[in-house]
């Protein structure tokens, strides 16, 4: 161990001070922040790019770095952004990164960190009472929605196939996001395993299709094991007929995963619960803080109605732990999924839950709501635009009577660089879609963008 990696208090302090420094100036101009930064062009790169060198630098050259850096891209904690899945991020959850990773405690076994392993489970034990999942359920923090969704499938096909999944089926929409079929073809699931049920018109789920298609499959010797209903896709924000799919996957016996990674928090409020009535009835859901609850990106979960059902897909043994896998009735987070080494995630969820309280995250994603709905109205009388799709959650996608003015008003919109918007395909035609997730997120940001759609439309 050298001096240089153990720089005493004085030095810490020093680096503190610089570090908050630059995290309070960019935090500050959140507020007037435009959506969207220039390029940087190859030069800088480079430079940004180049190996350490054998001896330190000065903090303030490195912070520079990184303010350089930080000059370009998508600007998510703009409350214009109203692009993609919006993430604010929250200060407090970006201080309960730092702790965890300054206290650097282990907390994939819980006779490691009991203390904190408590912690990470009370975070989910209040998921899991958010969706009512009941008294078994159970779960754990990941990177993020993609890994939920992987862990999910993993659960599905272990719980309903067993080691025999060579004629196992998947089914899931057009709309369910890419990272579950991503995660299927990494649990070993071939492509012609993964089946696309049709929409209706308002992009969900047909069940009727749905109960036509397993019957077909069945009838030809594969085995049905697992449906995906969404709960707000990233495309328009829909979501399932949830009781609905649940009747299906009830009278089939196969499990049923809801991808709730953007939608799921909504249940905090009075009109999202009702929006996702039925989603207590899902074997598993992927659910993302980083989005719902505005968390730095990296922290998403899955929760599961039966906790032995993660545990027998994913407890492995080394010969050097014990064989037990629970710590005082705390189960080791290990043998919950994927991960041996982990961070401890749950403290960056659940210090801005402590510091804040619960009513200021309903309220935020309550005022995404009626900002969505404040969209919905203008877009919906506007000519030129031929489908406005009503906003099940906060995001209101649009089709325009040609492709063309669509893509000229997103440019419109987006060179002004105070709001960014961005577009999806539904039936080989282009779609706009105004995203609302961003505490930060004004009816000025709306309006702004929505009075440059309809300059552009003339």
């Amino acid at each position: 161990m050298t001096d240089h990696l153990e720089p005493d208090r004085a030095t810490r302090e020093e680096w503190n001070r610089l570090v908050a420094g630059y995290l309070d100036d960019w935090l500050d101009g959140a507020t007037e922040m435009d959506a969207h930064a220039g390029d940087l062009d190859q030069a800088t790169l480079e430079r940004l790019r180049r190996p350490p060198q054998e001896g330190g630098r000065d903090p303030e050259d490195v912070l520079a770095d990184l303010d350089t850096a930080g000059q370009a891209g998508i600007l998510h904690p703009s409350g214009g952004h109203l692009s993609y899945i919006p993430n604010a991020g929250l200060y407090s959850a970006a201080l309960g990164e730092f702790l965890a990773a300054g206290l650097n405690r282990y907390t994939g076994i819980a006779g490691a960190a009991p203390g904190f392993s408590a912690i990470e489970h009370g975070v989910v034990d209040w998921m899991t009472s958010l969706f009512d999942l009941g008294p078994s359920a159970s779960g754990l923090l990941l990177s993020g929605g993609s890994m939920a969704n992987f862990t999910g499938v993993v659960t599905a096909r272990t719980t309903v196939l067993g080691d025999d999944f060579g004629k196992g089926k998947i089914y899931l929409t057009g709309h369910t996001h890419h990272s579950v079929s991503k995660s299927a073809r990494l649990a070993g699931i071939r492509s012609d395993q993964i089946v696309k049920v049709p929409v209706d018109e308002n992009r969900r789920l047909d069940t009727v299709a749905l109960r036509e298609m397993i019957a077909a499959d069945r009838a030809a010797g594969d085995r049905p094991f697992l449906i995906v209903a969404s709960a707000g896709t990233t495309d328009t924000g829909s979501v399932d007929d949830l009781h609905a799919v649940a009747d299906v996957a009830a009278e089939e016996e196969v499990w049923l995963h809801v991808d709730g990674a953007y939608g799921g928090f909504f249940i905090l409020t009075d009109r999202g619960k009702k929006r996702l009535d039925g989603i207590h009835r899902a074997d598993s859901i992927a659910v993302d803080p980083h989005k719902g609850l505005s968390l730095p990106f990296g922290v998403g979960t899955l929760l599961v109605k039966e906790e032995s059902a993660l545990v027998d897909a994913h407890l492995g043994r080394g010969a050097y732990l014990r064989d037990e896998d629970q710590y005082m009735g705390i189960r080791d987070i290990a043998s919950l999924g994927p991960e041996l080494s982990r961070p401890f995630r749950g403290l960056s969820v659940w210090l801005p839950l402590q510091l804040h309280g619960v009513a200021p995250f309903r309220d935020a994603l309550d005022r995404s709501l009626d900002l969505a709905e404040h969209a919905y109205q203008r877009l919906a009388g506007m000519p030129r635009i031929e489908k406005v799709w009503y906003p099940d959650l906060s995001i209101v996608a649009f089709r325009f009577e040609d492709d063309e003015i669509g893509r000229k008003a997103m440019e419109r919109v987006n060179s002004g660089r105070r709001v960014h918007l961005s577009p999806t395909m539904i039936e080989d035609r282009f779609v706009l879609r105004i995203a609302v997730l961003n505490r930060r997120t004004t009816r000025e940001h709306v309006d702004h963008a929505i009075d440059l759609i309809a300059e552009t439309l003339g």
